[in-house]
């Protein structure tokens, strides 16, 4: 029986070392909230998440051969009305933590919407693109809030989850790379990013677009033929940083589309990840 205890109690270990749940503060939106969901196959891919109100983070420990200081915190795209959460989330953040870099995958709070999402997403955009505009304007303040709350938290606790407090790192995957700039560009001292990733960033929300005074190094990356037109603004944020002197690394790719995040389209692009591993070590 104690032998079973023992077993027992390792595994628990392991499931609370592999990832650790991390609620952070936040003020209420001023909008009707519904029941948080999942979905499987949305549009076909892994799982999605809509309706969240409650923003919280998931951290994945550093391990293997080489463990670094260093961590990433992962906004998942969406368009601010769902999270992209495996695809564009907990896919990173294992491979990442495989490499020696703890990640942590963002829950940020998004838009609220009622009824079956892809239904709802279709209807809004056949209507008028300019709603979903204006609704993804409405909630990226209080995403963004969630985004540079995640940083303090990890700054104010880098002790107790091993990484140096000035080696924390933000990424985000289209409306989660408008997350990560607008972040980027209003953070203070206390919840500033030490080190950015926008992956195929969705800009045209983003107001604020002056290069922060702390000049984080910035790692760049989309497709050319990104099915929302967002590569330009890709070389937009590389041509501004450089033009700033920050230190900055822009990825472009003939191929992939919009979304491409972990998926394997036996493409150039599939090696991104790869890129952004090797750009983080080299930090």
């Amino acid at each position: 029986m104690r032998n079973l205890i023992k077993i027992l109690a390792l595994f628990c270990f392991v499931a609370i070392s592999a990832q650790i749940k991390i609620e952070l503060p936040f003020n209420e939106i001023p909008l009707k909230n519904y029941p948080e969901k999942n979905y499987k196959n949305f549009y076909g891919e892994d799982l999605y998440i809509d309706n969240i109100s409650n923003p919280e983070m998931y951290l994945y420990k550093a391990k293997g051969d080489y463990v670094t200081d260093k961590i990433m915190i992962i906004c998942p795209g969406g368009g601010l009305f769902f999270s992209a959460y495996e695809k564009e989330g907990t896919a990173l953040a294992k491979k990442l933590s495989a490499n020696g870099i703890t990640a942590a995958v963002l829950k940020y709070r998004l838009f609220p919407i009622e009824g079956y999402a892809q239904k709802w997403l279709d209807k809004q955009i056949a209507n008028s693109i300019e709603s979903v505009l204006d609704s993804a304007k409405i909630i990226l303040p209080y995403s963004t809030l969630d985004a540079l709350n995640a940083i303090e938290n990890i700054r104010n606790n880098s002790k107790k989850y091993g990484v140096n407090p000035s080696k924390i790192g933000l990424m985000g995957f289209s409306a989660g790379g408008a997350v990560t700039m607008e972040a980027a560009y209003k953070s203070k001292t206390n919840n500033e990013p030490n080190f950015i990733a926008p992956i195929y960033a969705w800009m045209d929300i983003v107001e604020n677009q002056k290069v922060p005074t702390n000049k984080p190094p910035a790692f760049i990356s989309c497709a050319n033929n990104d099915g929302f037109a967002l590569a330009p603004a890709s070389v937009e944020i590389y041509q501004d940083w450089i033009s700033s002197g920050a230190s900055a690394e822009l990825h472009m790719f003939d191929q992939g589309g919009h979304g491409f995040g972990m998926q394997i389209q036996n493409e150039p692009v599939d090696n991104w990840s790869d890129l952004l591993i090797d750009w983080i070590l080299s930090l």
